[in-house]
């Protein structure tokens, strides 16, 4: 199978040197063939044997006659490593496409895509040379939004950006945590916009006040994370016409900035507190700072419902 290992290598090489491409199509037609269990007859797997194994012949002849007589069988070892690195390299950029992270729902350590999407700066979501211990906890007041049970054993309140890419990675975590508990718990979400490092976070977040007035505050709230950085005035309005709201009304109160003070009021409250980045929960009287996997919070939520 060491057709489609040149498939796969001078097919890339292809893209930027036509001389490689005959090569290319010279191993598609081989695999095509194999696959359809008939012989290659374009000769390349032997003449890619013997170009290998003279190669090593000249420095290592003992190794190179190895090579020579177990070719097939190294040819199949390393045609399972290239499938299932290419599996998992899709697996990986699916679920950064769709959680932020390689990993999925629960994200574990490092994802080699995440420069891509964040930059992979560790302090992009924090107040520059602020950084020390969060001394009590977020109040919950009547004009913030938040889905559950209003009288739940367990809140969750969650300080975060728009902006912020690790907000954004903690998003899929807290819808499996809202779906897993339901009317167990209440879940709120303040305004923390990091503006220091996050161009329009500001914005973004009056504008997402604008759509909460119309009924609309989960769906933008959304929609500002899967479009996140896109927040000109043009960007937020055009959010709000997708939604259907009326655009008017959204362009009255974003141009007004109706809603700075309560963006202001939210920021004040958890930088007085000691907040200092985003994301940061709060679980009752608990801090989580940066997103976490859903065992972690499941293990914190579990505790505080069997508290009493």
């Amino acid at each position: 199978m060491i057709c489609l290992i040149a498939l796969v290598v001078f097919g890339i090489l292809g893209l930027f040197s036509a001389k490689y491409r005959t090569i290319a199509k010279e191993a598609f037609d081989c695999v095509f063939r194999r696959i359809t269990l008939r012989k290659c007859t374009t000769g390349l797997d032997k003449r890619l044997k013997s170009k290998i194994t003279g190669k090593l012949m000249s420095k290592h002849p003992r190794f190179a006659k190895g090579v020579y007589r177990h070719f097939e069988g190294i040819s199949w070892i390393f045609t399972i490593v290239l499938i299932v690195s290419l599996s998992y390299s899709v697996y990986s950029l699916a679920n950064l496409a769709i959680f932020g992270n390689c990993y999925g729902p629960e994200p574990s350590g490092f994802c080699v895509f995440d420069p891509f999407v964040s930059g992979g700066e560790e302090g992009e979501c924090t107040i520059e040379g602020v950084e020390g211990e969060i001394v009590g906890v977020l109040e919950v007041h009547a004009d913030d939004p938040s889905i559950g049970n209003e009288n739940a054993k367990v809140t969750i309140i969650e300080a975060g950006c728009f902006v912020c890419p690790y907000t954004k990675q903690a998003v899929p975590i807290m819808k499996q945590v809202i779906s897993h508990y339901g009317d167990k718990i209440l879940f709120v979400y303040k305004d923390f916009p990091v503006s220091s490092t996050h161009e329009g976070a500001q914005e973004a977040a009056e504008a997402s006040h604008c759509a909460h007035e119309q009924g609309k505050y989960w769906k933008y709230h959304d929609i500002l994370f899967e479009n996140q950085g896109k927040t000109s005035f043009e960007d937020l309005l055009g959010f709000a016409e997708n939604l259907g709201l009326d655009t008017d009304q959204f362009s009255e109160c974003l141009t007004s900035h109706k809603y700075k003070s309560k963006v202001d009021s939210d920021f004040r409250e958890a930088f007085d507190i000691g907040v200092y980045g985003t994301p940061t929960f709060f679980i009752n009287d608990q801090v989580v700072v940066g997103p976490k996997t859903f065992n972690e919070f499941k293990q914190i939520i579990d505790s505080e419902l069997m508290r009493g």
